[in-house]
């Protein structure tokens, strides 16, 4: 049994494209404007489960911060800094569910993840720490997460530094290249990636 979960899932394009490679997938996305598209295009598919809510430390709700790109909403605000250099206020602030992945993913049943894909703007080092007993176990195989460069914050109160993931993931796991989105997706090493560059994915693999 092969599981994918998917943090951040928008409206499911990137998905679409790896969703049937996996027995289960685990996709969640809290806007509720994507999640209906999300839920449109996935909800035939039996072995996927589509979860209207942002992972979190808690279970509970918390507010959204809705860009006008929408690909870039999260739960926090971006900082001032990000906003006198041409990102956008958000567009509006909802409410939305949340949940902690490790409660979660227990009470499912999920033991091992062949694939952990994380998107969150922000989010994705807070959320892995709910996750570290799967780090620590080795039941984790492959992970592609949104990062941000240490020398950034881009959203408020949001650490998301590479030295973090670092930290928590370095013992049992590799880190294999950084994708640019800035440069269309450009692969590169850790010692390549570009002095103050603000943000890219990072993929990770079990040694």
């Amino acid at each position: 049994m092969t599981t994918l979960v998917y943090i951040g899932a928008n409206q499911g394009n990137s998905l679409w494209n790896i969703f049937d490679k996996y027995d289960q997938v685990y996709a969640f996305e809290p806007d509720p404007e994507m999640f209906e598209q999300l839920n449109r295009r996935f909800k035939q598919f039996e072995w996927v489960t589509l979860i209207n809510a942002a992972c979190s430390f808690e279970d509970g709700e918390t507010s959204f911060y809705i860009t006008p790109n929408r690909v870039s909403s999260s739960l926090a605000d971006v900082t001032e800094y990000e906003k006198q250099n041409g990102c956008p206020n958000y567009l509006k602030k909802i409410t939305v569910k949340t949940i902690n992945l490790k409660n979660f993913l227990e009470e499912n049943g999920v033991e091992y993840i062949d694939y952990y894909l994380s998107d969150t703007q922000g989010s994705d080092l807070n959320i892995l720490k709910t996750i570290k007993n799967f780090v620590d176990d080795k039941k984790i195989k492959e992970l592609f997460i949104e990062t941000h460069g240490n020398d950034w914050i881009l959203y408020e109160g949001l650490d998301n530094k590479f030295e973090g993931f670092k930290k928590i993931l370095s013992k049992n796991y590799e880190f294999v290249h950084a994708s640019l989105g800035r440069l269309q997706g450009k692969i590169v090493s850790e010692s390549e990636i570009p002095e103050n560059e603000r943000e890219w994915d990072s993929y990770w693999r079990l040694k």
